[in-house]
Parts: C-alpha cells; structure tokens; sequence
C-alpha cells in the first residue's frame, strides 16, 4: 500500500509541475531569494556562485508565467545568464567578458550525479583556478585557444578539453562528469570527510589540502585528524599519543618523507610537529600492513609532502594563537622545483589565552606548576622560556619522462628553560630541557617501461634529547645537578621493486637496511657540608637490521582484491631471523556489500622505557633503547582483523572485528606502580580484542558521522597481579565519536561530540606511619578507572578572496576545545613527598596526583594563501 501511495503521489507532483504557470511577486528582494522561490515553484535547481547574486536585488510581479518567461525577466533587470544542462538543472553565470573564452559548468559524480565541491578547475598555463562550489558550479576564463582546461580533485579525473574547441560560443556550458581514476588504489572518497580516502591495499589516505573542517580544528592537523578514524585513540588528549587498536604510541611507525621519526609533537604533544601546507598525503595502516613497512608492531603513518614540480609560485602565510608558519613552492625552470616551510611558537614572546591553557594542561603537577607559594608568606618567583619550531626544505626534479628525485629535509626543535627562585630559603634552580629530531633523505624514482619500474630510498634520521636540572640552597649549603641525554643516529636505504605483470596482477619485492645506534645516559652529583656524592648510568647499543621482502597483489575491484606478502627481519643485536607474513583481501559480495580480512605478524627492536632519574621533574620520563634479548626483549605482534562494508544512498557502515596479541612488554616500558618506583623487573604480554564501528550519512551540503570502538585491553605479567591478567594502563573499553559538519557558501562549521570511558589504576587501600617510616598498601593491579571522560568541540572558518581573479585567498577561523569546560580526568596515580612536621622533623606522607585535561580552550586562525 505504501509503495503504491508513493506512485500516485509522485505522479500527483509531476503533472503538477509539468504545468510550468506560475505568479510571482517581488518588491526590492534580494536576487537569492527569488532564485530559492524559483526553485520550489519549478522543481529545479540552480548552480552559481555567491558573488554573483551579492547585492542584487529585484522588483517584479507576473501572472500565470512560465519558466522562459521568468528567465527573460530577470535577465532584463540583472546582467546574468541562464543556461540549461538537462531538464532540472541550470547554471547562472554573469554575462560574457570579451576577449576571452568562458569556461563554466557543473561537475559531478560519474556513478552518483552528486556533485563535487572543492575540487580545483584549472588550465594550463595557470596553476591555481577557479574551485567548485556546494552545487558543485564553476567558472573559468581561458586566454590562450590552444589551453586545456583539466579538473584537480583526489580520486577524480576529467577527460581535458582544448579552449580553441569552445571559442565559438560566448561561455560554453559543461556538465562534466568527473569518474574515479586509477580503481586499483582508490576505494572510497571522502571517507568520514573530503579528502580522507580508503585505498584497496587496506589504507587511509589524508590530503591536508582537501581535507574537510573537523570539530576543534580550524587548521588541518595530522595526527589530531587520525585520532577521527575509530580503533585510534589518545588517552591524554594529546596529537601525538596515538594509541592504535592498543599499542603504544612509540609502537607506530611514523615516516616523513622516508626519514624515521622518535618525536612527533610540538607542545609536548598537543600540536603535530608536521606542516600539513606542504604535505601531499599521510597513508595510516591499522592493520594488513604492506610488506614494505618494518621496524615497529603497531600502526604505520606515512607522511609524504609534494611530488610534483611546482609549475608557478605559490605559497602562504598565516598564524594562531601558538604559532606562525609560512610555506614557498617555487619552479627552476620547467624540470625542478623547491618547497619551503617553516613553523614557530611566539609562546616565549607573547602568551595567549590559548597558549596559557595549554601551558596549565601540560605542566600540571610538575616543577614548573610548584611556584607560586610554597608556604605561608612564602613566595617564590619563576620564569618559564618555552617554544618550539620546525622547518623543511625538498627538492623536486623531473629528470626526463622516466626519472624523477626527490631530496627532503626536516627539523623539529622543543626548548624548554624553566627557573625558580625563593628568596626566604636563598634556594635557586633551573630546569633546560632541548628535544630535537631532524633528517634527510633521498629518493630516486625510475619507471623503465610500462611493466617495470624500481625506487631508491636512502635516509638519516637523528634524535636528541638533553636535560639539565640544577638546585642551589645558600643556606643548607647544598648543589644538586640531574642530566639525562638520549640519542638515536638511524641511517638506511632501500631498493624497491615493482613488477605489472598485467592490469590485474603486480609484484613488489625490495631489501632495506638500517642502522640504529642508540644511547641513553644518567649523570649528576649532590655536593653539601659532608662531600660530594656522584652517579653515572649510560648504555649504548647499534642494532644493524637487514629485511627482504616481496608480495603479490591482485586487483580485481568488482569482484576480489588480494594483496599477500612475506617480510623477512634480521636484527644484530640478538642475531635471530623474523618471519612477518602479511594478508589483506576485500571480497565484494554485491554492489552495496563487501566483505575484508586482514592478518599481520610484526617485530620490533627500538622502543621506549620508563625511567625514573629525573622523574623530580614531571616531564618526558621515557627514554629509547635498543632490545637485547634479555632485559629488553624483541616486541612481537600478531593480529587478525574481518569486517563488513556497507555502501547505499548516501549510507556508509563500516564494521570491523580484531585480536591482537602482543609479546616482549616489561615492566620496565609499561610502568605498573602505584608510586613513582618500580623495584621488579618481569616481562609479560597483551592480548587486545575490538571492534571498531563507523557510520556516515551525507545529505547535501550536512555530512554527519559516528563512530565507535569496543577495546579490551588485558595485560599478563607472571609477577604482577600474582600472574593473573588485569587490564592494560591505557585500556579505554568504549570510544565513542559524534560529528557534524555543514558547508553553506563560503563558510563551514563542524561540531563534534567525544565520549569514552575511564583508564583503569591501581588503588592505595591503606597507609600508615610508624617510627617516621610510611608504609602503604596497594591493592590489585589495576581495578579501578577514573571517572568517564566527555568533551564537546566546535569550529567554524570563512574563506574570501583578495582580488578578483582569486590568486589571493584568505581564511578566517574559530574553535572552540571543551564547550561545556568539563573538567575531565586524564590520569590518576601517587607519590611519596617529603615534609616537615611540627618538631621540623622530615616525614613522608603518600600523595594523589591528578591529572586534568583541557578545560574551554578558544582558538583563533587568520591565512593568507597565493
């Protein structure tokens, strides 16, 4: 019966507006309105850019009048142009320039009809164009007869057009239907958002360029934007403590350009440490990891900036209330081109309401906090110089139709120097902290012919972490000095290998090596009345790492998609060969249903440990080390993940199921304490199980996502816990995400909603004092969570141009991080202080450290791009 109704309803609506006769009176409105009334009366749509109707307004009063009739009307008070591209839609273009060919149309889906917004229309002679609207309409005025016109937009491609073909007409009408290219990598476009795709080798690509708005963002992030995708989350709401279905954040694989990375963010963490203007695109393995990547057992992010040769110069400017940047693309001659970009904070010459948020977030209960006052009456004064910056150079060259070379550099620099003062004591002290990661790389690209084509990648990578605490007390006559230092020199290269046997079937093999030589180092002295005492702790170890690997890959999108490979890992410092197989395969059921499943085995031999020399300052208390076998075992991964993909009318579900199993943790990088030192040294396992749920829906100009991952996080260590499993430091069991983003001319707005439950700690069930000693007692590992964390986040932006031709842009923004200020529980653990009792007597009591997130945190962005 409903399906019936339906018929006679839409038959009802047809006949109705195939009568085409309609009145219309307007009195000095304004043009967009009468277009909104239009529409409705005819059941059609029209494309036309927001200028074009900016201060226009119209009078005019007719009866029992047709769509031509309405057309000519209009055209008669305006200077603007109806054009027809079928029965219901229609473009709007202002009249024609002389001396020049017009160019305009809409572009859309090939499958879908919807159209495509954002998506570049350039020619050739010009490397910036015009960019599709929300209806997905265009325009462009072409001066040359021989130019083409081409459309730029990840995932899509357009059959390129000569201008001479179009002089004949004043403005030449195109519909152009925009298909999918290259289907053996692009799966699914705009993923969660524009410029987020799904490739078939089992990845998520990120273009920063085309990358829609995001709740709390006003400017794309990398690592803030991964956290978005479920089975990826960041306890510490920080961008660069990405925990990946459970593992650590030292346990991803983080490349730029090739060069390895140990440090990831700015701000101790808050901030990306990458550029995202000068980034092309970052690939994120969760699982079915290519063959071609090693070293690390959990998630892999692969950061790759510009490829091509700049053909123009280009570049931006722009800042927020943490930092500046600015970014240069400049061509030498048609065959090599440079990008240029740079990054600071102006934290150490003006503090913003931002930059003091952040400032709380992250010094709390640390050295730095501790000022203010101390006792009673008792003050101290403290000074805090803090910023950090990044910069990167890359060369880009197109040797001939064959060869291509690339040369990257990149440096990222934190620079913390914190002093303290108090005069009553006459005590002094001074904290410097310096974290540094730099590198380069080479690579060289040839395509032999049309079957064959290899890389050559070489990379240095070099990591430097430097702190110096020293404390003065003229009157206890006491001098104490705390250095630590950490230092990691990686060098490598690879040779690729990739072999089209035909359209369907490929083979890629390569060898890789690299050298890690890592050292950590603890030094100080305490010198007073009685003497000076001294400590020394330094190690230093190389790891050389020899890999093969090779896998076959099969691609048959509308039906089967196979990549299945074999990596071989042989490490030096405990002279044992790994075997890591590798499986990804999406089967595709109907045109609506497919179906995946991945599977991975990883080894890895650098990684991060708790140390607790300088844990007085509260900062930064892991270092890197190389695993030996013994006290610092190999890391072992094994997962396993299916899932379902479901695709229809604008719907998108995806589901996917995982176990992971996790060998070679200690105590020692997993630090289980209930204080802040750890006697026992055992070594134990993981085992992670989840579920990761998204689901999408896009209605016009509103997109709206959810996402949600079920994790069970269970540890196994055989002298923690009495051997018996207990949950992981990080185990959050639920994440949930809610988003929303709307686009309505030139503005965009994104609201998004997170929810997640607590991580677990380790009570304190009793404590009690006795001949001036504290004695405590714990209770079992890990069986209570800190309360359950939520956070509501907006952003909105406005983009204009500066002149007519729009080679001048600019973009205005605003977010805000935790709307309600909801003062959530990050972190909760204690310490053992000393202080004086009332007979100035040293005691110690047991204290409750809470850490707190991010309370309202506004923001604001202004750039300029040319």
């Amino acid at each position: 019966m409903r399906r019936i109704l339906s018929v006679v309803l839409l038959l009802i609506t047809q006949t109705l507006f195939s009568q085409n006769n309609v009145d219309f009176s307007f009195t000095n409105e304004p043009l967009q309105n009468v277009l909104t009334t239009i529409e409705k009366a005819y059941d059609i749509k029209f494309s036309y850019r927001a200028e074009l109707v900016k201060d226009k307004r119209i009078t005019l009063t007719l009866k029992d009048a047709n769509l031509t009739t309405v057309f000519q009307q209009l055209q008669s008070q305006v200077k603007i142009v109806f054009e027809k591209v079928d029965d219901r839609y229609y473009i709007i273009r202002n009249q024609t320039q002389e001396g020049k060919v017009r160019i305009c149309g809409v572009l859309v889906d090939a499958e879908s009809q919807i159209p495509i917004i954002d998506a570049s229309v350039v020619n050739k002679t010009q490397a910036k164009g015009t960019v599709s609207d929300a209806n997905g309409y265009f325009e462009l005025y072409l001066s040359f007869p021989s130019d083409t016109i081409e459309i730029r937009y990840l995932g899509y491609k357009t059959k390129q057009i000569l201008a001479q073909e179009l002089q004949t007409k004043p403005c030449t009408n195109l519909f152009l239907v925009a298909e999918k290219f290259s289907l053996k990598e692009v799966l699914i476009s705009n993923y969660l958002t524009s410029g987020i795709n799904k490739r078939s080798n089992g990845a998520l690509t990120i273009s920063p360029e085309k990358l829609g708005i995001l709740p709390g963002l006003t400017e794309p992030d990398v690592l803030q934007s991964i956290q978005l995708l479920p089975g990826v989350q960041s306890p510490n709401e920080t961008a660069s403590g990405l925990f990946i279905r459970g593992g650590t954040p030292d346990q991803n694989l983080i490349l730029w350009d090739g060069i390895k990375m140990y440090h990831s963010g700015h701000f101790f963490g808050l901030i990306s440490a990458f550029n995202p203007y000068v980034i092309e695109e970052v690939s994120v393995y969760k699982s079915g990891t290519e063959t071609r990547y090693g070293d690390r057992i959990s998630g892999v992010i692969d950061i790759q900036t510009d490829t091509k040769v700049p053909e123009k110069l280009s570049g931006g400017f722009g800042f927020n209330m943490t930092h500046a940047d600015a970014y240069l693309k400049v061509p030498i001659g048609e065959k090599f081109g440079v990008t240029v970009s740079a990054r600071r904070a102006f934290t150490d010459v003006l503090e913003t309401f931002t930059y003091d948020n952040f400032s709380e977030r992250v010094f709390q209960n640390t050295k730095i906090t501790k000022g203010t006052e101390i006792a009673e009456n008792i003050f101290s004064e403290t000074t805090n110089r803090f910023f950090f910056t990044d910069y990167t150079i890359k060369l880009i060259g197109k040797l001939s139709d064959k060869d291509e070379i690339m040369v990257s550099n990149l440096m990222t620099k934190n620079e913390l120097d914190f002093g303290s003062k108090v005069e009553f004591f006459e005590e002094t002290s001074r904290d410097q902290l310096s974290i540094q990661n730099s590198g380069i790389s080479g690579f060289w690209k040839r395509q032999w012919n049309d079957k064959f084509s290899h890389d050559l990648k070489i990379y240095h990578s070099k990591f430097d972490f430097e702190y110096l605490g020293r404390f003065q007390g003229d009157i206890v006559q006491l001098v104490e000095e705390d250095r630590k230092q950490n230092t990691i020199r990686d060098v490598g290269f690879s040779y690729d290998t990739f072999w089209k046997i035909n359209e369907k079937n490929e083979i890629q093999s390569g060898f890789q090596f690299s050298s890690n030589d890592v050292s950590f180092s603890f030094s100080g002295f305490s010198a007073d009345d009685e003497g000076i005492s001294r400590y020394l702790s330094a190690e230093e170890s190389i790891n050389n790492s020899y890999a093969l690997y090779t896998s076959y890959k099969y691609n048959d999108q509308k039906n089967l998609i196979i990549n299945a490979g074999l990596r071989g890992n042989y490490f030096s410092t405990t002279r044992t060969l790994f075997l890591e197989p590798r499986l990804h395969i999406e089967k595709k059921l109907s045109k609506r249903f497919s179906t995946t499943l991945s599977a991975e085995v990883k080894h890895q031999a650098v990684s991060q440990i708790i140390e607790f020399n300088t844990a007085n300052l509260g900062l930064e208390n892991q270092v890197w080390a190389i695993a030996n076998g013994d006290e610092f075992p190999i890391l072992k991964s094994q997962q396993i993940s299916a899932g379902f993909l479901f695709n229809k009318k604008g719907w998108r579900v995806n589901v996917d199921g995982y176990y992971k199993n996790i060998s070679g943790l200690t105590s020692l990088n997993r630090s289980f304490g209930s204080t802040s030192v750890i006697e026992t040294f055992t070594e134990g396992r993981s085992k992670i199980t989840g579920v990761d749920v998204l689901v999408e829906k896009k209605i016009d100009n509103y997109q709206t996502w959810m996402g949600y991952s079920y994790t069970n996080n269970q540890f196994e260590f055989s002298q923690i816990n009495s051997g018996v499993r207990f949950p992981g430091n990080y185990d959050i069991t639920h994440y949930f995400r809610w988003a929303h983003s709307y686009t309505i001319d030139n503005f965009k707005f994104s609201l998004g909603w997170n929810y997640r439950t607590g991580t677990p700690y380790t009570p304190v069930t009793s404590e009690t004092q006795a001949n001036g000693d504290l004695f405590v007692f714990i209770g079992e590992t890990n069986t209570v969570r800190i309360p359950d964390y939520h956070r509501l986040d907006f952003s909105g932006t406005y983009t204009f141009n500066f002149d007519k031709n729009s080679n001048w842009k600019g973009k205005i923004g605003f977010s805000l991080l935790n709307i309600y200020n909801r003062k959530n529980l990050l972190e909760r653990y204690y310490e053992i202080r000393p202080f004086l009792n009332d007979d100035n007597e040293v005691q110690f009591r047991l204290q409750t450290v809470d850490n707190i997130s991010l309370g309202l945190t506004p923001n604001l962005v202004f750039r300029v791009d040319f």
